[in-house]
């Protein structure tokens, strides 16, 4: 009796926390609805002006989207390169000893931590605008995320299958071609696939601050108004990114359900190994040829790192306030992520949604919104609705929306049928059937994926103040611009520290939820 109440009243507690800090979340990012309706009418303007997309440089896009590819693909495979040997190092079961082993991971989750944009950022400010701070910037980022889903596929192998060739005397590196290299090799195929599909999505974002590819044109015809201009460029990335994300889907789950190179696929997977080949040698040829940009460079990026030391506090009252605000948008854009991606989610289901038609309409949609970079949200949102952080908000709800409503959908179509054909035979109706039958059994999965969501979230809003969008990002452009480097140390100092907190708070509870 004592333990139940005693559970009953830490449940409440717990509820009643969450509720406060969502309505502080609500509270210090401005959410308003009077706000909100008024953008939306400026937003349908700005989509009157998009139609009929302006298709004049349409070559001249289609340059830079490939420059885009290039630089994403080149950035993953520099950084997978990389990667590779560290996830061993990383990896309990592989690492030689404690120290390597702390060092490596540590030195893994500070590059993960900082998003791909703040590196961009101060590389365009010290090396200057082109494809190379891109490059640079996203094989700093691969290696940081690459190897964290490198070695937690070493350390779920079968330890077996490594005892038994060390028993035969063989050395480590014969251990790791003849035991490990065959048990990880469809999840590592499957984890590059994805960071491929990232990249290529997150570099269209990098172009705003400078570093290369179609986001530079982008901004530009923004800023320019230019918005039938906009449209064809937004047409051409979602188009690239889709297409993208589809063989992405395609290799990985053919590759993990064993049917990749299958006798009805033989051909159409050659060529995507042939063609994945060819992308490999042609971004390490690029890489090649940018060494003597790299090192003519590389004394301004030294210039640069000096002037950012010692860190320099600055007023830290305004640091704590955007820090705050940071928070509340991811906080609040994860909530309204997650009922966006709710709805998406059940017209999306095989086993709920039975019009094809309807189900093929809203897994395009959650397709657009998973496309689309969050800074790319933020910088309509900001024209529409103005500055500050309510705009952050809406850009991370509709970003994460897409990826959420994926996630979902296919917990939604794994779930167990038989508990909703035993509410159905009750003669229940499709609410009643989402209330007992379904959203019980995907609850668990659901807040797992939340707090993922809201983990990311909390990493992409610390740089969506870089076009106005609110958070601590307009702080860090701004000491950029003004060249206080040493205050923008801090500032990148105090986005480590909160994408680290937010990371290991949610692993943990990830963890507890699904324990």
């Amino acid at each position: 009796m004592y333990y139940s109440l005693k559970n009953f009243l830490n449940k409440y507690l717990i509820l009643f926390l969450l509720l406060i800090i969502i309505f502080y979340s609500f509270k210090i990012t401005e959410i308003d609805l009077i706000t909100l309706f008024s953008g939306i009418s400026i937003s349908f303007d700005i989509l009157k002006e998009m139609i009929p997309p302006d298709l004049s440089n349409i070559d001249t896009y289609l340059m830079l989207v490939l420059e885009t590819i290039g630089v994403g693909a080149t950035g993953s495979t520099i950084g997978i390169l990389f990667s590779f040997p560290l996830a061993f190092l990383m990896a309990k079961n592989t690492s030689p000893n404690n120290y390597i082993y702390s060092i490596v991971k540590g030195g893994v989750n500070a590059l993960r931590a900082i998003p791909e944009l703040v590196y961009a950022l101060i590389l365009v400010s010290s090396i200057g605008i082109g494809s190379l701070p891109g490059i640079i910037a996203i094989i700093l980022h691969t290696v940081g995320l690459a190897t964290k889903f490198y070695a937690e596929a070493i350390e779920s192998i079968d330890q077996k299958q490594v005892e038994a060739i060390k028993s035969t005397g063989s050395n480590s590196l014969q251990v790791i071609r003849h035991a490990i290299i065959p048990q990880i090799m469809p999840l590592f195929t499957g984890y590059t696939a994805y960071i491929y599909d990232h990249n290529i999505r997150v570099t269209v974002g990098l172009g705003i601050v400078g570093a290369g590819g179609i986001g530079i044109e982008l901004y530009r015809r923004i800023r320019q108004f230019h918005y039938d201009k906009v449209a064809t460029i937004i047409i051409l990335i979602i188009i690239i990114v889709s297409l993208i994300s589809k063989l992405s889907d395609y290799i990985r789950n053919s590759i993990l359900e064993g049917k990749f190179l299958s006798k009805k696929t033989k051909i159409f997977d050659t060529f995507l190994t042939f063609l994945s080949i060819i992308l490999i040698i042609a971004s390490v040829s690029s890489i090649i040829s940018q060494i003597p940009n790299i090192i003519s460079a590389l004394p301004r990026m030294f210039e640069t790192l000096k002037y950012m030391m010692p860190p320099k506090i600055g007023d830290f009252k305004e640091y704590l306030r955007l820090t705050l605000e940071t928070v509340g948008m991811a906080i609040s854009g994860t909530i309204f992520a997650s009922l966006i991606a709710f709805l998406i989610a059940i017209f999306s289901s095989k086993n709920i949604m039975k019009i094809g038609i309807i189900r093929s309409i809203f897994v395009e949609v959650a397709n657009f919104l998973r496309a689309m970079p969050d800074i790319i949200f933020a910088i309509f949102f900001v024209v529409a609705i103005g500055l500050g952080p309510f705009p952050g908000v809406l850009a991370l709800a509709f970003s994460s929306a897409g990826l959420l409503a994926k996630f979902y959908t296919e917990v939604i179509e794994n779930i167990d049928e038989k508990q909703i054909e035993a509410i159905e035979a009750t003669g229940a109706n499709t609410l009643q059937k989402l209330r007992h039958a379904i959203i019980p059994q995907i609850l668990p999965l659901f807040n797992s994926y939340n707090l993922y969501a809201l983990d990311r979230n909390v990493r992409m809003s610390t740089v969506l103040g870089i076009v106005g969008a609110g958070g601590i990002g307009y702080l860090l452009s701004v000491t950029m611009k003004m060249m206080e480097y040493n205050k923008t140390t801090t500032i990148i100092i105090i986005m480590f520290l909160t994408i680290l907190t937010a990371d290991i708070i949610s692993t943990k509870l990830r963890k507890k939820i699904l324990e």
